[in-house]
């Protein structure tokens, strides 16, 4: 899988245009549908995200998102929260008319956190994770849609549809 992800990045890279704009920072915010699917019912809260980033030029981009629970789901009586982080690399490739495609890898964190009865108990994994999306400009702002695969090791998978309000400054 990692190498798919490179694979991916070399080839928007090496298809893009020289770099046509300088350097921007950005951030976003939005909201997730999260799937947490550990092989049983899988859970799946509603999320809120924030990124904050900075494109070094059209292509070439690294950022940080932090995300968590807005709702919890229940499942079986307990409670679960899921909290997750990913720092990444972004590649680029511009369409024109304002609008983008993307592919975004770096380290995650996933945090999963039951509650039941007064008590709490949580875990959480470190893996690679990965994604893609699309942006598009509005006048002065942008909204973007991605998905993003936060865990897949160990037998569970976390995966999020992700749409965003963009910001450049």
């Amino acid at each position: 899988m990692k190498r798919l992800i490179a694979g991916i990045l070399t080839l928007l890279f090496s298809f893009a245009a020289p770099a046509q704009a300088g350097p921007s920072s950005y951030w976003t915010l939005g909201g997730s549908l999260l799937t947490f699917d550990g092989g049983g019912e899988p859970i799946e809260p509603v999320q809120i995200f924030g990124r904050l980033g900075y494109d070094f030029n059209a292509n070439i981009g690294i950022g940080v998102e932090g995300g968590f629970s807005l709702i919890e789901d229940e499942v079986l009586g307990v409670d679960f929260d899921v909290t997750t982080a990913f720092f990444y690399l972004k590649g680029s490739l511009p369409l024109g008319d304002g609008a983008k495609i993307y592919a975004m890898a770096g380290p995650t964190n996933v945090e999963l956190t039951g509650t039941s009865g007064g008590f709490s108990v949580s875990i959480d994994d470190d893996d690679t994770g990965f994604g893609f999306g699309y942006e598009k400009k509005l006048s002065t702002h942008s909204f973007s849609i991605d998905y993003i695969m936060y865990n897949n090791n160990t037998g569970v998978d976390v995966s999020a549809i992700n749409i965003g309000y963009v910001s450049y400054f």
